[in-house]
């Protein structure tokens, strides 16, 4: 029985330093993608080290000098250059695509919201009448802001559908939609369709 409970001990050990390690990770790779610093990220370092729940993770291999040399790790390159705003990896369509789908999803929540509290609070029909009639030219403008995040939010759903429907295979078949080639075309199609649109839309 004793025996269990010291393997349930060092069980836990090593699962409390797997967790402690993926934590200071996640908030190393923030503060550097804010402070762009080099040699160090000025976190309280408390990996490996005894603590009132355990005693550290010596046990393990961790040397006595880990903080030292934590701070003479070479700092990986970042999405943007050291010290500039440049992008240091050429963005790939699919992770714009991505991305827009996320900005186009926040703008929907934010414009339902805006236009619930006017409907709610006010006269929204009114609203509408009064902007058209005060600023017609900005008319065709606002209908394209309103509506690319519509179309280009339900094109981009329709295609995750097509997504979860569609045959996946294995890595050899080489026919699935999610390969990086169809991936990337997928993506232009799909802002370029989604412009498209938008535009018809706002002039009708």
């Amino acid at each position: 029985w004793i025996a269990q409970q010291n393997r349930y001990w060092q069980h836990s050990i090593i699962l409390v330093h797997l967790l402690r390690t993926s934590s200071r990770n996640v908030w190393s790779t923030v503060y550097f993608c804010i402070a762009r610093s080099v040699g160090g990220d000025k976190v309280p370092e408390y990996w490996g080290k005894p603590s009132p729940y355990t005693e550290g993770t010596t046990f393990l291999g961790t040397p006595p000098n880990h903080d030292e040399l934590l701070h003479k790790r070479p700092l990986s390159p970042d999405v943007l250059e050291l010290g500039s705003l440049q992008p240091h990896y050429k963005m790939p369509w699919g992770a714009v695509s991505s991305i827009m789908n996320r900005a186009t999803g926040t703008a929907l929540s934010v414009g339902f919201a805006v236009a619930s509290y006017i409907a709610l609070t006010g006269d929204l029909p009114g609203a509408l009448a009064a902007f058209k009639a005060n600023h017609p030219l900005l008319v065709v403008p606002t209908k394209l802001i309103i509506t690319y995040p519509l179309v280009y939010h339900y094109l981009g759903g329709v295609r995750h559908f097509l997504w979860d429907l569609h045959k996946i295979g294995n890595q050899a078949d080489r026919t699935s939609l999610l390969e990086t080639p169809v991936v990337e075309q997928s993506s232009k199609v799909l802002l370029g369709s989604s412009v498209a649109v938008s535009l018809l839309l706002s002039i009708l």
